[in-house]
This record gives C-alpha cells, structure tokens and sequence, in this order.
C-alpha cells in the first residue's frame, strides 16, 4: 500500500498521528501541517496533473501565436512581394525562444504525444496557409 502513496501524503499522516487531536495543536502545529499539505498536494497526483496540463496549456498557447504570427507574414508577402519585415523577426524570435522551450518542456516531461498532435497540427496549418498565399500570388 505504501507504494501506492507518495512520501509527501505518508508525512502527513505521520503527523497527524503523532500529534493527535486537532484541538490541542498549536500555531507552529498548523504551520507545519499546511506546509505538509502544500507539499503534498504539489508533488502528488493533483500537482503532477496541474504541472501537465500547464505545459500542455504553453505549448498550445506559443503555437497558436506563432502558427497567427506565420500566417499574417505569409498572407502580407503573398499580397506584397517577398520583402523582410518586423513580423519575420518576430516570429523568429518566437520559434528560436518560447517555441522552442516549450517543445523541450513537452519533450522531457514525456509528453510526447501532445507534442506530436501539436505538430501534426501545425504542419498541417502550415500547409493551408501555404496554398492560400499561392492562390493570392497568383491572382
């Protein structure tokens, strides 16, 4: 059974069984208890859960931005003419720095699964984008 709990919720409960009731504990007792509990909680499945679905949340939110960031640049040179601007910089910037932490972030973390959708996605995404900015270049 203990392997089935992590050590952060096994020192919990130790705690409470050695200090016994609620009512005798002091304000030093109630400070170590809630700091057990915030350990717990962060290392536990419910933290883990929270640290994923953060990752997940990044990852999706800095490929959004960069797949509107390529869009717009790709729509503005079909319509223009091939000619560097601002936005080529930035989505640059996007790709070399965030997107590419949030890629190692997913990929260490073994979520490597989502990091594939999100790819499939944006391959995908690309693609479309690509064959509209053909169709305004040629019309």
């Amino acid at each position: 059974m203990s392997a089935l709990v992590s050590r952060p919720v096994m020192a919990v409960e130790k705690f409470v069984q050695e200090h016994g009731d609620l009512e005798t504990w002091s304000s030093v007792d109630w400070e170590v208890y809630q700091n057990l509990t915030e350990i717990a909680v962060a290392h536990g499945p419910i933290g883990g859960r929270r640290q994923k679905a953060g990752r997940r949340t990044a990852a999706v939110a800095v490929v959004a931005y960069a797949l509107a960031l390529y869009a717009v640049t790709e729509l503005m040179s079909a319509i223009r003419g091939p000619q560097p601007t601002r936005l080529d910089f930035h989505l640059a910037y996007v790709v070399r720095g965030p997107g590419r932490r949030t890629d190692d972030r997913l990929r260490y973390s073994g979520d490597l699964l989502v990091r594939e959708q999100i790819i499939r996605v944006g391959v995908r995404f690309r693609s479309t984008v690509d064959r509209l900015a053909a169709r305004l270049a040629r019309g």
